[in-house]
């Protein structure tokens, strides 16, 4: 695009046309969405680059001098040039040029820059007062200083009030008067000269004319070319960067753990989806953190895809996925490297948790407190806040923490449209899960977060950045007298589950505490241990001796451990005839197993329908009973299946995905090519069809003078399309020809031909 053209386009479809194939990638690149359906022309493109939805998407991603300059182009009266711009945001020419050219790409604004133009949805998003001015009035003054100080004192106070806007105001009576020398009132003073226009009876607004005299000239009261500075306080780097990555195995641990007992005590789904407040306080108990905390661990390692509600039997529960088993094979950097993309690409408002949902559809969903894990925490805005987030974070100074509230302005201003309130609460989540996560020490970004700063950061890439940080695996540990045993450093993850079976962790630092107690070392003797394999395991791991309390500790249990046994029986026959039970234990019936109790009991795991069923086929006679021995009268009863649960889901509208080079390429060709079409297209293509006999002689001559044409062709599905093309050969009522910029050519049906013209 040649933004130094001084001839002024008439329209935007004329201005895109005058573009390189460059100026075209670039609006493409950063407005995706003009490029899906791809447009058949130029005009086309330009029809879309002024819709309201297209425009809005481009506006809310400019920064908030890049809105100061759209509110002045559509506050100030046209023609605007550069220089008038600058003297209405009150900036130099040097500063206003620049970003007069991005907005000239972006297509937002079209002309040159002697004369510039907002598109017309600019006009209608920035709403009826930009920059809170009001409407343009046709009435031409004169000297308006010398109208203004006639109006008097009083006047000009109001006047005053309504300069910076809003522009209006409300009045006991709003009549004009008929001549000057009649008005009494302030406003009437106002209303006689023009000042203030009627909008309604009791409403006066002050005209834009009149509020940017008012202004000296000037749109706004300041603007702010450049990002707010980032204050804060003075960190070390080094020791921020170790706060950090112990965070970040302090998360690994904590996913870990908390993965764990889901998988032992899975949490029922609740109706509307997501976690109990109970089971979520008693899990937060259990892994020994807040219940906020748990509420986004849990988070996490759902965006990882960790953690599923999975239907078991007639309810859904809570449980660990597959993908968290293969999660445990991964060192330790991976691990967290895995929760850390998935958390920086997710959608999930994590901060939700526990408060009232005022974007909720419904006022009942706005009344209800959000629960972890629940299906409406998903958020578009998320993922773009989180990235500007960690920007800002990377703009301050090395070994800078920056305070939330620059933090939250530097934002502000890179989004100004975008969110307000909610923009702001979700800067203060991300500055609190980046610090749960291990991406901020001491309120300083670390030094293993900056490969997120990428535009494709990979797990790979944060996990070699964070891996000096990690400590190495120990098989390892320090049994003391007091019967606890201390890890030098993180556990080797077979020697961690073997420790944690004999004993309860206490602690989770660099390696942890863990106690041994009566009911952690019955814990291993229920798994399978023996007193042996648990006195051999300690001494081969042990950096110490066995201390003599442990041993006395183990073999104790293990003299105690299996004395009342106690088992599951689904089924019990009983009969005074103890040969029938004899039989009966020989005699195989299928799919049921017995086992004898007693002369007279035998038991039965298989439930007791189906035993009573196998009797019956055998030829016996069973009679059943309840379980207090009294007899149990059968009746027939109608059998009910559950009903399947409702599931509901909100969907979002997908945001543009970025283009790549070739469907840059595509779209490009595509427009030029309906540009070209259209230019050639002939002035009487618009008239009825052409007789078939006419429609093939101008094919013939055209393949005769090998000559371009333009036809309007019906494809076998009934879509109509326009096209040049190249005649080669009319014959067996087919046309043979090569199609604008193909290099084979293609075949089509004469009888499809509508209309055919020379070019």
């Amino acid at each position: 695009m040649s933004n130094t053209e001084r001839t002024r386009p008439r329209t935007l479809a004329e201005a895109l046309r005058s573009w390189d194939d460059a100026a075209l990638g670039h609006l493409l690149r950063h407005r995706p969405d003009l490029a899906t359906p791809i447009p058949a022309d130029t005009g086309q493109l330009a029809a879309r680059a002024t819709t309201n939805a297209s425009a809005a998407r481009a506006i809310n991603r400019l920064d908030e001098f890049g809105v100061d300059l759209l509110e002045a182009l559509s506050a100030l009266p046209e023609p605007v040039d550069v220089a008038g711009l600058a003297a209405g945001v009150d900036q130099p020419v040097e500063i206003v040029q620049p970003r007069v050219i991005e907005l000239l790409a972006l297509a937002l604004v079209w002309g040159t820059e002697d004369d510039l133009r907002p598109i017309r949805a600019v006009h209608e998003l920035l709403g009826p007062t930009p920059a809170g001015l009001g409407p343009v009035t046709t009435r031409h003054f004169g000297n308006l200083d010398k109208l203004i100080e006639e109006a008097g004192p009083e006047a000009r106070e109001v006047l005053a009030k309504l300069t910076w806007g809003p522009p209006t105001g409300t009045v006991e009576k709003a009549e004009r008067p008929v001549t000057i020398a009649s008005a009494k009132s302030p406003v009437e003073q106002l209303l006689a000269r023009g000042l203030v226009v009627p909008k309604d009876p009791t409403t006066v607004v002050l005209p834009r004319q009149i509020g940017l005299h008012l202004r000296g000239g000037r749109v706004l009261p300041s603007t702010r070319p450049t990002p707010p500075p980032l204050d804060g306080k003075q960190v070390s780097a080094s020791i921020a960067d170790r706060a950090a990555a112990g965070a970040a195995l302090d998360l690994v641990r904590l996913v870990d753990r908390a993965l764990e007992q889901l998988g032992t005590e899975p949490p029922p789904v609740l109706r509307t989806g997501g976690i109990g407040v109970r089971e979520l306080r008693s899990l937060a108990g259990r892994i020994g953190v807040e219940e906020q905390t748990a509420g986004a661990v849990l988070e996490i390692a759902y965006a990882a895809g960790l953690v599923a509600a999975v239907e078991v039997g007639s309810s859904d529960l809570w449980l660990p996925t597959g993908a968290y088993d293969d999660w445990l094979e991964l060192d330790t950097a991976h691990r967290w490297a895995q929760l850390v993309i998935a958390w920086h690409t997710g959608l999930r408002a994590i901060g939700l948790i526990g408060r009232r949902d005022s974007g909720g559809a419904t006022a009942a969903a706005r009344e209800r407190l959000v629960n972890a894990l629940a299906p409406d925490l998903e958020r578009l805005l998320a993922p773009e806040v989180r990235q500007l987030t960690l920007e800002a974070l990377a703009e301050a100074e090395a070994g800078s923490a920056p305070a939330t509230e620059s933090v939250v302005t530097w934002v502000a201003w890179h989004r100004p449209r975008r969110g307000g309130q909610f923009r702001d609460d979700l800067v203060e989540w991300t500055l609190t899960e980046a610090a749960l996560l291990g991406l901020t020490g001491l309120g300083s970004l670390s030094a293993h977060a900056r490969p997120l700063l990428d535009e494709e950061p990979t797990a790979d890439d944060l996990a070699a950045a964070i891996e000096p940080m990690v400590p190495a695996p120990v098989t390892e540990f320090l049994l003391q007298a007091d019967l606890t045993a201390v890890a030098p450093g993180p556990l080797v993850r077979s020697v961690q589950d073997d420790l944690a079976a004999m004993a309860d962790a206490e602690s989770h630092g660099g390696g942890g505490v863990f106690r041994f107690s009566e009911s952690s070392v019955r814990r291993a003797f229920d798994m399978g241990r023996t007193s042996d394999q648990l006195h051999k395991w300690l001494a081969e791991h042990s950096r110490t001796p066995v201390p003599q309390p442990l041993t006395y500790l183990i073999d104790d249990v293990a003299r105690r451990h299996g004395v009342l046994r106690i088992g599951t029986a689904t089924t019990y026959l009983r009969c005074d005839d103890e040969d029938v039970l004899t039989h009966l234990l020989n005699s195989n019936l299928p799919g049921v197993r017995f086992r004898r109790l007693a002369p007279t009991v035998v038991v039965s795991p298989s439930p007791p329908d189906m035993v009573l069923a196998r009797l019956r086929e055998a030829g016996l006679a069973p009679l059943a009973e309840t379980f207090d021995g009294v007899v149990q009268i059968s009746t027939a009863t109608a059998r009910r299946g559950d009903a399947p649960r409702r599931r509901t889901s909100r969907d979002f509208v997908d945001t543009p995905t970025e283009l790549t080079e070739d469907q840059v390429k595509a779209v490009i060709e595509k427009v030029r090519t309906g540009d070209r079409l259209a230019a050639e297209r002939p002035e009487d293509a618009g008239q009825e069809p052409s007789a078939p006999a006419e429609t093939i002689s101008v094919l013939t001559n055209a393949a005769e003078s090998s000559s371009r044409t333009w036809i309007s062709y019906v494809d076998h599905n009934g879509n109509a399309s326009e096209r040049v093309v190249e005649p080669v050969r009319v014959a067996d009522g087919w046309l043979t020809a090569y199609d604008d910029g193909a290099d084979q050519p293609r075949t089509y049906a004469l009888h499809r031909i509508a209309t055919a013209r020379p070019v």
